[in-house]
């Protein structure tokens, strides 16, 4: 290879170095960035959040809730590499119910940033919050700095992948392709998430272009009740030919996964799966053209589903045979035993593995058709 020059030796990465390539795998675009800091927030308690753009996310981002807060004796590792309150072991992976575990995101926000600032206030606190401002490796710079703050957090990023000269080059080209990309996940998490956790999470997104004025881009009510939630988003008549999704169905575990198991010779276990949400009915003219309206989650934790998703063709193919020329609209929310999944497939978390997917494939297909 041209360009580095090599030695004979192999030698260890330095740690600044590390973290800066690791950050730019958690936090590869905007979309990610924004979503790593509502998960924060859902995670906290929240019941109200809301998303700010500046220069759709180019100038900054800022997400404030009204979540638990953050404890003074939490300041120094909050944005630390791998530090954590979810987990103390690898096994409690498979067990996990929060939508972060890994300690990565607030960390790798900082190292892809100008700047990461924190203002926060837990119920003791409050009316007076403390501003936290961390540098780019994660490290706390100042807790001195106080602000009128109820109880939750702010947290501030200021021009995103700065850091990295390509990256920032092509975020501002594709600026409002990346935002619209942005808004598409928020309306994932407007959905399930924001109708399920919290008894209910009022989710407000605006932005605000150079010397324009502040535009709001979605609302929901806070109302706990996904229907509720989908109107918000796209209106009453968008819903005319939806119905209610509610299908349980049992999944025998593949003998690959018995034998990775050192299982064998036991009995296949049956895993079972309840899916809730929205769907189409099956009427002709009921379905969509395209597939813009699918969402896709697994105990409420939204997960990617392109084109070669095996759960989105399952629901795609049963539609077509009452349907031939459209696809429905569909939110699904499978709901099964943490063990039965892995969540810690890909660096945004996004990707998420089903144990025994063919004979997931099939029960799901018997039980929507």
């Amino acid at each position: 290879m041209s360009g580095v020059e090599r030695d004979s030796g192999i030698r260890a990465i330095d740690a600044h170095t590390v973290h800066r390539i690791t950050s730019g795998q958690v936090v590869i675009d905007l979309q990610s960035a924004v979503k790593e800091l509502v998960e924060n927030s859902l995670d906290a308690g929240a019941t109200a959040i809301e998303v700010r753009f500046q220069n759709y996310g180019l100038k900054s981002i800022e997400v404030i809730d009204n979540g638990s807060g953050i404890a003074p004796r939490d300041y120094e590792g909050i944005a630390l590499k791998h530090y954590t309150s979810k987990l103390s072991s690898f096994e409690d992976v498979s067990r996990i119910v929060t939508f972060g575990f890994r300690g990565e995101a607030l960390s790798s926000l900082c190292s892809l940033s100008d700047g990461l600032t924190i203002a926060t206030a837990t119920a003791s606190e409050a009316p007076m919050g403390t501003v936290l401002e961390i540098d780019g490796n994660g490290r706390l710079k100042s807790q001195k700095a106080k602000v009128a703050r109820q109880r939750g957090t702010t947290v501030t990023v200021t021009n995103l992948f700065r850091p990295l000269p390509v990256r920032r080059k092509e975020l501002e080209r594709n600026i409002k392709r990346e935002y619209q990309k942005a808004l598409t996940i928020l309306h994932a998490y407007a959905l399930v998430p924001c109708s399920k956790e919290n008894k209910g999470v009022r989710l407000t997104v605006t932005n605000q272009i150079e010397n324009g004025r502040k535009v709001a881009q979605l609302k929901t009510d806070g109302t706990p009740s996904l229907r509720a939630s989908a109107i918000a988003l796209w209106g009453t008549k968008a819903l005319d030919n939806v119905t209610d999704l509610d299908l349980s169905f049992n999944v025998e575990t593949e003998k690959s996964v018995l034998r990775r198991l050192n299982q064998g010779s036991a009995d296949s276990p049956i895993t079972s799966v309840c899916v809730q949400g929205l769907v189409s009915k099956f009427v002709i003219g009921a379905g969509r053209t395209t597939n813009d309206r699918q969402y896709f989650f697994v105990n409420g934790r939204p997960f990617n589903a392109g084109k070669a998703s095996i759960v989105q063709k399952a629901f795609n193919e049963v539609y077509r045979t009452f349907n031939v020329n459209q696809v429905p609209f569909v939110i699904a929310d499978f709901v099964l035993p943490t063990h039965a999944c892995d969540i810690n497939v890909s660096p945004d978390k996004r990707t998420i593995f089903l144990h025994s997917e063919n004979n997931f494939v099939l029960a799901l297909k018997v039980g929507y058709a």
